[in-house]
């Protein structure tokens, strides 16, 4: 089954508290796939040098700049990043009648392409153009399943911003100087008179294929993700835009933002990407999401959660340099945001860039203790188990803490404060969040010992096959109700056995009951083996060591 999607968002220098230009992206991915943070170093290259992308070769430029990246561990380029120059790309699934499954530049290729490349969101927006007239887009960027889409971008930096929506070759683009714009999984352009650019063939193709009759009447959403009649158009356009629900988180975090107007700030925008608008008491229920905040659960488009989220700041005045606060693990309402900052003289601490056999910040495809995303897994996946009777307890410390990091790092963000501070506060930031979590993964553990999970058997058996999938140890994840359940009807399929043998044994009137007494006497023993303890088993307390974020 078909599930993606993800929320991207800026709020311009008119509408927030401070003057600064605020970017926000969730990424949503398949709950087992990791988002590692990634430091690309600049580095030069000799002249008609080839780049390997996720699929294809391209040509390399002769000077590429250093960014920090959050890639799915598989892929090339990135769901979101930041560069030294200040660009900030955040990148969205779109899902139209044309076909994307010839191999190309994906859409995480574009934005990593784009912050190696380009200092303004000018040049990134005029860099995606170029890619994808010579090389075109498509090829699968799903992770144990296929998935294939073009792209909607949203690039910021500290003057202006480009929305910028791709078909294939084709394209739309607006520039956006001021207000709100938000993105999501669905083409937001209609009518020539939404943006300001756009490729000839986008029109002609249209109505070539009777999308329209005209350039008057062609509305770019209704065009190539609207209702067809045709069976690939409906399903690949039309249905997989709604099943995103995308509209619906749009329109929720357009509110939200309006909502703070002239008085809005970066801690507003992490609340805004922990938005549980449906589903307040546990997120996981459910058939569908359309949280901003996602959280997979059960369900036909329920695999997917918000696995990294990203909140950068651009100061448009010239005494500041740009503070990025990223989570670095998954569902923001779970995780705290922490400071990084890059600029052509400074890099990241160290365990942002490490190999994939030391990683901190880098993660494998399947679980490791040395990965910061999938450590915080182990705390977040059984907090889920309870989060009603948690959550609130975490908010609580979640936000004053935050509170304080947001406090300090604008202090730092000052263009006369040393780097080294700023890399001091960033290791004591990531410091200070691994201390936290260590302490709702006790509280959750110490849970365990007392009350039964929140989630429900069927939950329990989803988040179980993704447990086995990333081979996380059950020592680490345990969900009782699957033992207890696969038990009891393995515990009633003995009794089904013994009942047919007694009746095959007992022909003899004066034998019958002495046997059935013997065998069930044997079936409660087995039952008390099988059932009655399994809970005590799986009920057990996780601790985890501290990670050493010093370089």
């Amino acid at each position: 089954m078909f599930s993606s999607s993800c929320d991207t968002m800026v709020a311009m220098n008119d509408v927030t508290d401070d003057g600064s230009i605020i970017f926000a992206k969730n990424s949503d991915r398949q709950a087992n796939e990791p988002l590692s943070t990634r430091y690309i170093p600049s580095s030069t290259y000799p002249s008609s040098s080839k780049v390997k992308t996720t699929y294809i070769e391209v040509d390399q430029v002769e000077e590429t700049y250093s960014c920090v990246l959050f890639s799915p561990a598989n892929i090339f380029g990135a769901e979101m990043g930041f560069n030294c120059h200040g660009l900030v790309v955040g990148n969205e699934a779109l899902f139209t009648k044309v076909s994307s499954d010839n191999e190309g530049l994906t859409g995480m290729d574009l934005v990593r392409l784009v912050l190696e490349r380009c200092r303004t969101s000018r040049e990134g927006k005029n860099e995606i153009v170029l890619l994808i007239s010579k090389y075109g887009q498509g090829g699968n960027c799903g992770f144990t399943s296929q998935l294939y889409y073009h792209s909607s971008f949203l690039l910021v930096d500290s003057t202006e911003c480009w929305i910028v929506e791709t078909v294939g070759k084709d394209y739309a683009a607006k520039m956006i100087t001021k207000g709100i714009y938000t993105i999501s999984n669905i083409i937001s352009f209609g009518g020539v008179e939404t943006f300001d650019e756009y490729s000839e063939n986008l029109i002609e193709y249209a109505i070539c294929k009777g999308w329209c009759q005209s350039k008057e009447d062609f509305h770019f959403q209704k065009c190539y993700s609207g209702f067809s009649y045709h069976p690939n158009e409906f399903y690949n356009g039309f249905l997989k835009t709604q099943l995103a629900c995308s509209q619906m988180r749009r329109t929720r975090s357009n509110e939200l933002i309006h909502k703070r107007h002239k008085k809005f700030n970066v801690l507003d925008m992490f609340h805004i990407l922990r938005d549980h608008q449906c589903s307040q008491e546990n997120p996981s229920s459910g058939l569908t999401n359309i949280d901003i905040c996602m959280h997979a659960g059960f369900g036909p488009i329920r695999f997917n959660q918000t696995t990294g989220s990203l909140v950068s700041v651009l100061p448009t005045n010239t005494n500041q340099i740009p503070t990025h606060y990223a989570t670095c693990t998954s569902v923001p309402c779970l995780s705290v945001f922490k400071p990084i900052w890059l600029d052509s003289e400074m890099k990241p601490p160290r365990f942002l860039s490490l190999d994939d056999e030391g990683n901190l910040g880098n993660a494998t495809c399947t679980f490791s203790l040395n990965s910061i995303w999938w450590k915080s897994e182990i705390m977040t996946r059984n907090i889920v188990k309870y989060y009603r009777k948690l959550i609130k307890e975490i908010e609580i410390e979640r936000d004053e803490l935050e509170r304080e990091l947001v406090a300090k790092s604008k202090q730092l963000s000052m263009k006369n404060v040393l780097h080294e501070e700023r890399k001091q506060w960033t290791i004591f930031s990531f410091d200070k969040v691994d201390q936290l979590s260590n302490q709702w993964l006790s509280r959750s553990s110490s849970l365990s010992l007392e009350m039964e999970s929140e989630l429900s058997s069927i939950q329990e058996f989803a988040w179980e096959k993704w447990r086995t999938a990333a081979q996380i140890p059950e020592h680490l994840l345990t969900y009782s109700k699957i033992g207890y359940t696969k038990n009891l009807l393995l515990s009633i399929g003995l009794l089904v056995i013994l009942i047919f043998i007694w009746i095959f044994l007992t022909n003899n009137s004066d034998q019958r009951y002495t046997i059935l007494c013997l065998l069930l006497l044997n079936y409660v023993f087995i039952y008390q083996i099988l059932v009655k303890r399994t809970k005590r088993k799986t009920n057990s307390s996780v601790e985890l060591l501290r990670f050493n974020f010093n370089d």
